[in-house]
């Protein structure tokens, strides 16, 4: 028997296989670039009167009310009851909160919206006085939306 009709069969089943470990990374690749998540960016400013925290929704994505995570920080310190949105009442804050963080309001925070959230005085810790800072931060699945301080 002789090798030399082996050879080229033998080449062309390694060039079939190469090519078909090539087009399967090539496909997983472009696979999993299309089903990547989105994680959201947005430009949020904060104002606060009193124990009122402001916050504007200035550009960026729209954002899903139910998708986010609201913390705030008083001076580098956690309150002790963090704001859950959409809500239509909290402890650990007074009334309900307006705008998109609402229950009954729209679930989309879109550019130009303002929504706020207002501590309670006797329920929730630490307090805002008139030189603290009080900082919020606005997360999606974990990962940071924006971040606003006042």
């Amino acid at each position: 028997m002789s090798r030399r009709g082996v050879a080229p069969v033998v080449g062309v089943a390694v060039l079939v296989v190469v090519t078909l470990v090539l087009a399967a990374v090539v496909g997983a690749f472009v696979i999993g670039l299309g089903g990547a998540d989105h994680t959201p960016t947005a430009a949020i400013t904060a104002d606060r009167n009193g124990n009122e925290v402001i916050l504007t929704h200035v550009g960026g994505d729209s954002l899903d009310v139910n998708d986010l995570t609201v913390r705030l920080f008083v001076d580098g310190r956690a309150l002790d009851h963090q704001p859950r949105v959409p809500a239509a009442g909290m402890v650990g804050f007074r009334g309900a909160p307006s705008g998109p963080f609402n229950s009954r309001s729209d679930d989309i925070w879109s550019a130009g919206e303002v929504a706020s959230v207002t501590i309670a005085t006797t329920t929730n810790a630490p307090q805002p006085t008139a030189g603290s800072t009080v900082t919020v931060r606005i997360s999606v699945d974990g990962e940071a939306v924006a971040t606003a301080r006042t």
